[in-house]
């Protein structure tokens, strides 16, 4: 499998996904490391995301009634 990037837009700017035509978004997504991309990191219009924020949710406590 082909290494991967987890990169964020600039701030301030939109940069689009050549292979989806969509805006990468804001909190930054998992990309493949290809030229295109290396070049976006090189012109300072992408930035590596250092720290995955993780959603950190704990488990209801269920009483009798949840379960069937």
């Amino acid at each position: 499998m082909a290494d991967l990037l987890l990169i964020r837009p600039a701030q301030g700017l939109v940069v689009l996904d050549p292979d989806s035509g969509k805006p990468l978004p804001p909190e930054g997504a998992l990309k493949p490391d290809t030229t295109f991309w290396r070049r976006r990191l090189a012109a300072g219009s992408v930035e590596r995301v250092e720290e995955v924020a993780q959603e950190i949710t704990q488990p209801e406590e269920l009483d009798d009634e949840h379960f069937v």
